[in-house]
Order: structure tokens, then C-alpha cells, then sequence
């Protein structure tokens, strides 16, 4: 009887047959479910493969064009070992929370960011394993109340690891940026970024 039922069943059409969930080779949706109270249209991720290129600044200046063109914007900051959003828009209070859940701070322009320096000191140091930092991220997806958003753009730390590899897998991710520098080893070790973003 399961072999019956299992018959011609492949990835591709695994996810329309009647068995999908008891299919072994149906692909398993890891997206976390965002916070009800938002409504984000394009979530954009911002990589590097190498840190010191100017992730963060390419972020925050593709975050601030999309405002000037009236665009209702956020930046989260998952670069949580070095975060550098919030200072750069000037934004040093602390996130506030409710039973629903985060709001995130609010720069002079409108944009609406959520980075552990506005839940730490911005001088303490972040002492945290992999496995930590990547729930965090995620809990900025899940628990931050972002509103209305056209576009939330996420800042990610460099490297091919937790961090990246959180944001793939956890949050519809409808684009990614890739920063780099036009050195030979930073191509090198940016192509990385590349082949882990076209992979996932």
C-alpha cells in the first residue's frame, strides 16, 4: 500500500500530490512566520563575503534612496557582533516592547530599524555563540512589529555562516545585494557570498 502510494512521486511534483507531507523528499518550508503586525512587500538582503567593504553604508544609502522616493522602508541589522546601523542614522534610544511584540526605532527620515544596539549598551560587546546570534536575527523578523513596509533591508554580517545562512532559510528573502571592493583577494572571498546566495 505505500509503495502504491508513493509511486512516481518526485521533489518537483511532491508538493501537489495528496501525500506531500508524509513525503520524504518534499522540500520542508523553514521560513519563520512574521510578526502579525507586519506587512513587509520585498525583503532585500545586503552580503558581503568579506568584512570592511561598506555593507553597512551600502545598506543605509539604498534604504535612504527608497525613502526619498517615498517608499516606506526598514533596516534590520543582523550584522549583531558589528552593528554600525543605528549610529549612522543617529538613532541611540532603546526599543520598546508590548505584549504583541518589538517597534522598532524610527530615524528623522521615517525608517524604521531594529539592531541589538538599541537592546544593549552600543559599547558592549556582543559575547554570543553562532546558534544565539542566528535566533536573534530571527526574533527581529519574528517579533518586531515593522507595520507597513515596502522594503526591509537586512544588513548581514560578512562571511558565509550562522547569520547568512539564518536569513536564507528563515525569512522570504526577494533579493540580495552583493558588496565587494575591486581587490583580487576580496573578489576571491566575496564570490563565496555569491555561490552560497545563488545556492540558496
Amino acid at each position: 500500500m505505500a509503495e502504491e502510494q508513493n509511486s512516481g512521486c518526485s521533489p518537483e511534483s511532491c508538493s501537489s500530490c495528496a501525500h506531500a507531507g508524509s513525503c520524504s523528499s518534499a522540500k520542508k518550508d523553514l521560513k519563520a512566520p512574521a510578526n502579525p503586525y507586519s506587512q513587509v512587500k520585498k525583503v532585500i538582503g545586503v552580503v558581503s563575503g568579506k568584512g570592511g567593504v561598506g555593507k553597512s553604508m551600502v545598506t543605509a544609502s539604498l534604504a535612504r534612496m527608497m525613502v526619498q522616493q517615498g517608499y516606506s522602508v526598514g533596516i534590520l541589522d543582523a550584522d549583531i557582533t558589528g552593528p554600525s546601523i543605528p549610529k549612522m542614522y543617529g538613532v541611540h534610544g532603546s526599543a520598546v516592547g508590548s505584549e504583541a511584540g518589538m517597534f522598532p526605532c524610527v530615524a528623522e527620515d521615517g525608517t524604521k530599524i531594529m539592531s541589538v544596539n538599541l537592546l544593549e549598551h552600543e559599547s558592549d560587546p556582543v559575547i554570543w555563540r553562532g546558534p544565539v546570534i542566528a535566533g536573534v536575527v530571527t526574533q527581529f523578523w519574528t517579533d518586531v512589529m515593522w507595520g507597513d513596509l515596502d522594503f526591509l533591508f537586512v544588513d548581514m554580517p560578512p562571511g558565509t555562516g550562522d547569520v547568512p545562512l539564518t536569513v536564507f532559510q528563515s525569512l522570504p528573502v526577494d533579493g540580495v545585494v552583493i558588496v565587494t571592493s575591486p581587490q583580487d583577494l576580496v573578489q576571491m572571498i566575496v564570490e563565496k557570498a555569491y555561490n552560497m546566495a545563488k545556492k540558496m
